[in-house]
Order: structure tokens, then C-alpha cells, then sequence
């Protein structure tokens, strides 16, 4: 609305006092011009001539939330439903409240009660498939993309959040073909192009990912994700000195950038430039010390220098901080293999395989360090030493260290089955083995 409109709204609230309506609709004007402080004041003064307006309460309810103060904006809309139990609206609004407050359970239940009341209401089914999504509930959240898309099949932003659904289930081909469609309907939509060239980097189509990176930079010179995700894909490419450039951007737009800071370090220690690999670690332990990458990575450039102790002491904070992922333990196992503590080196490549049976996929993690089809070849030529005779295996060790072997080989059913007999000749790690085939069982 235009200020003409506010100016014809005073008139009638100087001409009308008691216009409660009057006052409403210059809330809802403000609201549009994001000045909720007087559109609160005005929604107060509506409430105050009319306690039973009931949009004045879910107004002033979304004029809290825009201002993220959602207790307040809940308690507004709670007024709202009693006064109207069929105010559609109202549940929508408190719904995404709460899903702000992160009680997914809550906003899920009211979004349930506005597609309800109304069954065409499309932003509704647009705000729940996002709670969908951040819930790891893939399906039901395609499910309401796919309505919210058939009810309105001109909303590339539909499109574009499905398309996000379909990357995280791994289905690139569908995730491009809905960020087309986003485009196709808006040309200048910047998300869309960079969660385009996403989807084109997990398919290794790296160019094609950099000139979505591009066009989203040059409709958007200030999007940090953009240049993030263009200097992983030159990192992927060996343009390691592109992918510095980009880093230095995002550093630029946003100086406390954690990510921004371990990336360019991986960039670094990738071109032998150890000591700013390092010192670029160090600052993003600074803003982040709980990243685990960030230790691992950092645990790896000291090994690439030699400095075996060092290098160790961060895979093991990065452990310390995230017991669970695989490539750090491969890390380390590699450290200790190149300095001869062979008994130690055996435990963590045992670790690595039996935390992620299927390495393949966890080890190649853009997120941790590169180099892991070395070490792998590393590991495997140590565990064959300790077999005695790899032609004609006898003993459970001899059955045991072939399995590991086996599955850094991605050779899943032989390491099941040595692992089996493992156990049959009484291997005395019996919790391990039985763990290595349980998670066996558990991939895909």
C-alpha cells in the first residue's frame, strides 16, 4: 500500500476514534512497511474499542512474530482461535510460531487444523512440508509440495523447496528438474540457482554447478552461499587458487564465517601451503570450537608436515567432539601406521570400517579432508600382514583382519562371511565382530 493510503487511514481515524476497524487496517499497513512498533500500537488500540476483533489479535500476533517475539505472538493467536475457532488463518500463523520455537509437534498439529478448515489454504501445506523437511520425513513433505504445486502451479518457490527435498533423498535428477521449473518461473531467482549447482556438484558435474554459481553471484553480489559453494566446487576441480578467491569473499562478507575460514584451509593445505592452512584452522576454532571438521583437517595438514604428534592430538580432540565419524579414525590410523604403531593403527582402520561398512560414501565426505583413497590402500596392505597366509586362511584373527580388509575393498558379502567365521573359531573380540556384522546388516 502507498503512503496515500496511510494518509487516508489517519483521516478516518481522526474523523472516527472509535473505528476499530480504522485502526486495524493502518496496523496492517505498517505491518507491509515493517514498522510493527506502530502497528502494534494500533492493533492495541483496535483490541482496546473491540476485545472481541478477532483479526486484531492475529495481526498483532504476526506483527510480534515478524519481530521474533513468538510467546507474544502465540498468546495472540490463542485469543483469536477462542474468539473464532474456525479462523484458519490464526492456526496457520501460530503454527509457524511454533515451528520457530522449534516445537514441530505443536505447529504440525495446527497446520493439520488449517488444512482442515481450509483445504486450498497453499501456504499452509507449504510451511508444514518445511517442518516435514527439517524433520527427516522426506515423503510427507513431497507429499505437500506436490499440493501446495497443484494448487498453485505458478509458485516457483515450491518447486525449488521440492527440489531441496529430492538432494537430500539423493534423487539429483528430480531436484534439478524442479529448479528448472523455479527458474523457468522466475528468471532472478538466486536460491534456485545455487541449489541448482549444488545438485550438479553431487552429480560431479562441476562446471555446470559453477555457472549456476555464477548467475547466482551476479544477480546477488552479496550471496555468501553462492561464493561457499563455488569454492567447493573449484576445490573439487584443483582450482584451488578460485576456490581462495571465493573464500576470501565470503570472509569479506561475513569475517566470522567459521566454515568460511576451515574451507579455504582445506584450499590451502591442498597448494602445500601448510602455515595458512593451519592458521586459517586456528580462526575457525576461534568462532567455532566445537567443530570437529575443522581439528580433523588441521590433524591432517600436521601430518602432511611431519608433525605426527600434533597431527594426532587434533584427530583426537576432532573424536573427542564427534566419536562417530569414520574418516577421522582413517586419519589417525594412517598417522600411526606411518610411525610404526601398528596395533594402534589396526584399531582405528577398524573403527573407521565398522563405524561406515560402507566407506565408500563417508570417507569421500566433502566436509572432511581429502586423500583417503591412499590411506585406504594403506590400511588394506597392513591388514593383509597380519594375515598369515592369505591364501589359506586358518585362524579367526587371520578370518578377522580380512573382513576389515574386505570392506575397505567395498567387498561387503566376503567380509560377512569372515567375519562369521571369525566367530565360529572363537575370535576373542567378540563384541567387535558382532558389531561389524550387525551394521553389515543395516546397509543398503
Amino acid at each position: 500500500m502507498s503512503s496515500q493510503t496511510i494518509h487516508e487511514l489517519d483521516k478516518t481515524i481522526h474523523l472516527s476514534h472509535e473505528s476499530a476497524i480504522a485502526y486495524n487496517n493502518r496496523g496492517i499497513v505498517y505491518v507491509e512497511e515493517g514498522k510493527y512498533e506502530r502497528a502494534i500500537a494500533d492493533y492495541d488500540e483496535a483490541i482496546r474499542l473491540n476485545p472481541e476483533f478477532a483479526a486484531a489479535y492475529n495481526n498483532r500476533g504476526y506483527a510480534y512474530s515478524e519481530k521474533g517475539e513468538y510467546k507474544r505472538a502465540i498468546a495472540d493467536y490463542n485469543e483469536a482461535i477462542r474468539l473464532n475457532p474456525e479462523f484458519a488463518a490464526a492456526y496457520n500463523n501460530r503454527g509457524y510460531a511454533y515451528s520457530e520455537k522449534d516445537e514441530y509437534g505443536r505447529a504440525i498439529k495446527d497446520y493439520d487444523e488449517a488444512i482442515r478448515l481450509n483445504p486450498e489454504f497453499v501456504t499452509t501445506y507449504y510451511k508444514r512440508a518445511y517442518i516435514y523437511y527439517r524433520k527427516g520425513e522426506y515423503e510427507k513433505a513431497i507429499t505437500d509440495y506436490n499440493e501446495a504445486i497443484r494448487l498453485d502451479p505458478q509458485d516457483a518457490a515450491a518447486y525449488n523447496n521440492r527440489g531441496s527435498v529430492y538432494v537430500e533423498k539423493g534423487e539429483y535428477e528430480k531436484a534439478i528438474t524442479d529448479y528448472n521449473k523455479a527458474i523457468r518461473l522466475n528468471p532472478e531467482f538466486v536460491a534456485a540457482y545455487n541449489n541448482r549447482g549444488s545438485a550438479y556438484v553431487e552429480k560431479g558435474e562441476y562446471e555446470k554447478a559453477i555457472t549456476d554459481y555464477n548467475k547466482a553471484i551476479r544477480l546477488n553480489p552479496e550471496f555468501v552461499a553462492a561464493y561457499n559453494n563455488r569454492g567447493s566446487a573449484y576445490v573439487e576441480k584443483d582450482e584451488c587458487e578460485k576456490a581462495i578467491a571465493d573464500y576470501d569473499e565470503v570472509i569479506r562478507l561475513d569475517p566470522q564465517d567459521a566454515a568460511a575460514y576451515n574451507d579455504r584451509g582445506v584450499a590451502y593445505s591442498k597448494t602445500g601451503k601448510y602455515d595458512r592452512a593451519i592458521a586459517d584452522y586456528d580462526k575457525s576454532l576461534w568462532f567455532d570450537p566445537e567443530d570437529a571438521a575443522a581439528y580433523n583437517n588441521k590433524g591432517y595438514t600436521y601430518g602432511e608436515r611431519g608433525e605426527y604428534d600434533r597431527a594426532i592430538a587434533n584427530y583426537n580432540a576432532a573424536i573427542r567432539l564427534n566419536p562417530i565419524h569414520a574418516t577421522t579414525y582413517l586419519n589417525r590410523g594412517s598417522v600411526y601406521h606411518t610411525t610404526r604403531d601398528y596395533e594402534r593403527a589396526i584399531e582405528d582402520y577398524d573403527n573407521a570400517v565398522r563405524l561406515c561398512p560402507n566407506y565408500e560414501i563417508d570417507f569421500m565426505d566433502r566436509n572432511f579432508i581429502h586423500g583417503a583413497e591412499g590411506m585406504v590402500e594403506g590400511a588394506i596392505e597392513l591388514l593383509e600382514s597380519r594375515i598369515s597366509d592369505i591364501d589359506n586362511l586358518q585362524s579367526a584373527a587371520d578370518y578377522y583382519y580380512t573382513g576389515i580388509a574386505m570392506l575397505f575393498l567395498n567387498d561387503r558379502l566376503v567380509a560377512e562371511r569372515c567375519f562369521e567365521w571369525a566367530l565360529e573359531l572363537g575370535y576373542e573380540e567378540y563384541t567387535k565382530v558382532k558389531k561389524h556384522l550387525e551394521n553389515l546388516k543395516n546397509v543398503e
